[in-house]
């Protein structure tokens, strides 16, 4: 295995290479072709711009979620304080109880005590009425002594006038404690209804909580995701750096032979790189709103996969979303690639002439059929294979 291989196999962890386009793009052209140190480091700038997306994406989403925590910590207070309101109210309401309860055992005392009293005034007036309503005088004759006599009546008016005083002044506070009890009983309605609306007001404000917690925990959780697509690409760079480096050895340690054609004068001519019908054309719309970057060609899984043109193999492992994938560098920026075939008969390094097997077909070209997926391209630019393979072999 070439040092190459070595690094693609340590590579083959998901996410290492984000995609074909980007690692193709990455690959080509190479300095060897006289491009100076600052293209290389342009190719990266899809991989960069994509960590500062995301370094901009998790700053931002940083200070969203201290917004959310400062808001949902006065959340937090606010409900703290209804707690406090409705249980300093649950206590007036308690003290309120206790009044009444003192009330009413107030009033029935005092209305044993009226009726005792209306008793003894009840049976002095029924000992008048069967007297005739002549006691006063009655009691004025059979005293001997006037003076006597005289005490005797204004005792009896004084009791009698005493008794109605009582009863009256219990009538009073019976009335007095009625008002109190409607004060009581009004100030328990206004407490009640307080608490109602505390209560509903804490409702919301729990909802409120509920919802900023959850997004709070929804945004820890893309944040975290984020920091993960972030530390992957940042480990792809790297790697993607390494890969164009031993690339790059590798052109420059494997002289090409001097009489090798141009893959430009070639235009319209290439052999197909295997027998079949075409699936499946170049820029045809897949998987909603993607665009072929190349073409699939039927083929029965096993059958040769051939090299269209001279070149070196510069890629020849598994790569995510291409399966195994081989890649021949056709010089002047040209490559062709090769997907989804399931075993390989040239390496990395290998000088491949026109028709020379690569390697053979899957039995899945991406379609869910067997065949191969084929790519052209110029540097970073896509050409549609159809204009570069000879019409006779479609």
């Amino acid at each position: 295995m070439t040092v190459l291989a070595a690094h693609l196999t340590h590579a083959r962890r998901p996410g290492l290479l984000l995609a074909l386009p980007l690692m193709l793009t990455l690959m080509l052209p190479v300095p060897v072709r006289g491009q100076d140190s600052e293209e290389t480091e342009a190719r990266l700038a899809a991989v960069n711009d994509t960590i500062g997306q995301i370094e901009s994406w998790l700053q931002q989403a940083r200070r969203q979620r201290s917004s959310e925590e400062a808001a949902l910590s006065e959340l937090n207070q606010r409900i703290d304080r209804i707690n406090q309101d409705i249980a300093n109210n649950q206590q007036d309401i308690s003290r309120l109880d206790q009044q009444l309860a003192d009330l009413s055992q107030q009033r029935d005392t005092l209305l044993a005590d009226s009726e005792t009293q209306r008793d003894i005034v009840a049976r002095a007036l029924h000992a008048s009425y069967v007297s005739g309503g002549d006691s006063q005088l009655q009691l004025l004759l059979t005293q001997q002594d006037p003076s006597t006599a005289q005490r005797m009546l204004v005792y009896f008016e004084a009791f009698n006038e005493d008794r109605l005083q009582q009863i009256r002044r219990f009538r009073q506070t019976l009335n007095e404690l009625a008002q109190t009890r409607d004060d009581i009983d009004q100030a328990q309605i206004t407490l009640a209804a307080t608490n109602a609306a505390l209560a509903s007001q804490r409702e919301e404000l729990q909802s409120s909580q509920q919802a900023r917690t959850r997004l709070i925990a929804s945004l820890n959780a893309d944040m975290a995701t984020r920091r993960n697509e972030l530390e992957q690409l940042l480990a792809d760079r790297a790697h993607l750096q390494e890969l164009i480096d031993e690339i790059n050895r590798i052109i420059v340690d494997i002289p090409a032979p001097e009489d090798a054609a141009p893959f430009a004068d070639a235009q319209g001519q290439l052999p197909w790189p295997v027998t079949g019908a075409l699936l499946a054309r170049f820029g045809e719309r897949y998987g909603g709103s993607l665009q072929r970057q190349g073409i699939i060609i039927s083929s029965d899984a096993g059958s040769s996969v051939r090299a269209v043109h001279n070149g070196r193999v510069v890629f020849a492992d598994w790569l995510r979303g291409s399966g195994n994938l081989i890649v021949v560098d056709h010089g002047n920026s040209y490559i062709s690639l090769y997907a989804h075939v399931q075993g390989f008969t040239k390496q990395t390094g290998d000088w491949v002439n026109r028709g020379e097997a690569l390697a053979l077909s899957g039995s899945d070209a991406g379609n869910g059929a067997p065949g191969l997926y084929f790519e052209i391209r110029q540097s970073s630019r896509t050409l549609n294979p159809q204009d570069w393979l000879a019409p006779a072999a479609e």
